[in-house]
């Protein structure tokens, strides 16, 4: 690393689904791959607060929480670098959610935004997208840390 000291920092994200089982996505400008959307707590924020308030910001739409997928902590998936020379280790609470109302206006965190089906993912899919995404999808949810 160039300097910057690596902090952590605690992460939400959600694998949302919408009527017709998509999965939202956005490409990132950050990695330049595709990714479900995720974001930061803010002081005083509960996770599922923060979550909420991330997915609105981001997306315009508010959600159903159906379950915690996991809880993820490897660095070797979580560490991002961003082009201001900042490091970050994110220990991310990963949601499996559904829309619930409101129209996806898809913000500028996002390059592009789409729904994909859960059987035809973008190729360029961030390496913790395709974790994320595969342990959303598995058949028996559980919660898992990671």
């Amino acid at each position: 690393m160039d300097g910057c000291p690596l902090t952590i920092r605690p992460g939400v994200a959600a694998v949302i689904l919408n009527s017709e089982n998509e999965i939202l996505l956005h490409l990132r400008p950050i990695g330049g791959g595709w990714a479900p959307p995720s974001g930061s707590m803010e002081p005083g924020e509960t996770i599922v607060g923060a979550l909420q308030r991330e997915l609105v910001e981001e997306t315009g739409l508010e959600v159903r929480v159906e379950n915690l997928v996991a809880v993820y902590s490897d660095p070797a998936i979580q560490v991002v670098h961003y082009p201001d020379g900042r490091h970050i280790h994110f220990v991310t609470a990963l949601f499996r959610c559904r829309v619930k109302k409101g129209n996806l206006k898809g913000s500028a965190e996002g390059v592009k935004w789409a729904w994909f089906p859960g059987n035809r993912m973008p190729e360029n899919l961030l390496p913790y997208a395709r974790v994320w995404i595969a342990d959303a999808l598995t058949e028996n949810p559980r919660t898992l840390v990671k």
